[in-house]
């Protein structure tokens, strides 16, 4: 039987990194990662027959558990009529209205691939409409992958983004202003949208606190000739 670690650097051969989203390749707590062979319910099972307790859950999208019966049952049913379409279908509306009664303040929906294709969308969107340029996001705050958002902090309390990872150049990120969590910014008319996560996962599960006076925190104008000064 192939051990973790074997396939991992068989993996590695193929698949930068061995993993296709960086933060399984467990470098920020280290050692090697287990692949798995299949779950069940709140555990999963690597090729090794180790079980372990779930506490992902594919970041909420099986809050139900693996291979629950009755969404299972379901998605075979699904799979029996034909996977992908190229075309819309009733099984989209009736789950876009079933997430607009859910969630009161969501007036229409659009569905996605990913996070990052929905917040990117959501980016271009906001420009589109206000006719301006600026974001507003937050320190330790994760919004996919795409380079407008892959900002951090410079040196300032609140500052103009500067690229957060590598391959970001900083013309990407020069309308991206990052803010203190659980801070609430003064915002002004050159900003388009403002982008939280409304419990800060990425940086150990942060709870939002009661809201502070907006007249104590940032201003983006002064925020802006703050960080132009400091970069």
């Amino acid at each position: 039987m192939p051990t973790n670690q074997e396939l991992f650097e068989r993996s590695c051969a193929i698949i930068p990194g061995g993993v296709n989203s960086s933060i399984r390749a467990f470098k920020s707590v280290g050692g090697t990662p287990y692949l798995v062979e299949r779950a069940e319910g709140p555990y999963v099972y690597d090729v090794e027959g180790n079980r372990y307790i779930d506490l992902v859950q594919s970041y909420g999208a099986v809050i139900l558990g693996h291979a629950d019966p009755a969404v299972t049952a379901a998605l075979g049913a699904a799979a029996a009529g034909g996977t992908s379409y190229g075309a819309p279908t009733v099984g989209e509306m009736l789950l876009a209205e079933a997430i607009r009664d859910a969630v009161p303040s969501c007036e229409r929906v659009r569905l996605m691939n990913s996070g990052t294709e929905a917040t990117s969308t959501a980016v271009r969107l906001a420009r589109g409409a206000t006719g301006r340029k600026r974001i507003v996001i937050f320190h330790g705050n994760f919004h996919g992958a795409t380079d407008a958002l892959l900002a951090a902090g410079g040196s300032g309390l609140a500052t103009l983004g500067l690229p957060g990872t590598a391959g970001v150049p900083e013309e990407a990120v020069a309308n991206t202003l990052v803010v203190p969590y659980n801070r609430v910014p003064v915002l002004d008319d050159t900003v388009a949208a403002v982008f939280v996560e409304p419990v800060g996962a990425n940086m150990g599960v942060v709870a939002p606190t009661p809201t502070s006076s907006p007249g104590c925190a940032p201003s983006v104008t002064e925020s802006a000739r703050c960080s132009c000064s400091t970069r």
